[in-house]
């Protein structure tokens, strides 16, 4: 799908500013008028070029939480006080898989991701190219595992279902990978990457 760390580069430095309406954007005409007070939040979207069989990884939160226990997310938090998303979505991802700052290179944000549950989440793009090692917060995190982004950019991958929350008609998207279910915010953020795939990659056919 990339030819270099440089096209992928390239890739997510289009998706963090493209103007393309995609599902986030949607999302958010959607929910961000819903009676609630939004909480911000961050996560973090680890790309990892691994040796030219680029991946996302992704985690699942430990079943000890009170809240999404056991669901498949991206690591990130909310943000603290005079905090903002990138510095969030990193803490948060050192907190939870020992994520090693200097083995990352940022590439931009995604437009919100708006939770019916009260959260508005910044998705923040980074990639490496290094040999990577988690060191697990079993507190918060059970296991880390990756995705093929020719799976995860292929937006043919992803099935909807329908849900009714305060008598609004809500898409919610499902990626089936091996025995993992992602679905809900993980899957929407992901989709709106493939869907950035797909316009960048009719737009720059060269760069693959």
């Amino acid at each position: 799908m990339f030819t270099s760390p440089d096209s992928l580069n390239q890739f997510l430095h289009y998706a963090s500013t493209t103007t393309t309406s995609a599902i986030l954007s949607q999302r958010r005409e959607s929910l961000q008028h819903l009676p609630v007070t939004f909480q911000q939040a961050a996560v973090l979207m680890p790309f990892d070029w691994n040796h030219g069989t680029t991946q996302i990884w992704l985690s699942q939160r430990s079943k000890q939480l009170r809240q999404h226990s056991g669901q498949i997310a991206f690591p990130g938090g909310k943000l603290e006080e005079n905090e903002n998303s990138i510095t969030a979505a990193f803490r948060e991802s050192i907190e939870e898989t020992g994520l090693i700052r200097n083995q990352w290179h940022l590439a931009g944000t995604l437009p919100s991701c708006y939770i019916p549950s009260g959260f508005k989440v910044v998705p923040v793009l980074a990639w490496s190219n290094a040999h990577l090692q988690w060191q697990l917060n079993h507190a918060e995190v059970s296991e880390m595992f990756a995705i093929p982004l020719s799976i995860a950019l292929d937006s043919s991958q992803y099935q909807q279902s329908i849900i009714y929350y305060q008598q609004r008609r809500l898409p919610v998207y499902h990626l089936y990978y091996q025995h993992w279910h992602i679905w809900g915010a993980t899957a929407c953020m992901l989709l709106h990457m493939a869907q950035c795939y797909q316009v960048w990659y009719r737009q720059m056919p060269s760069a693959l």
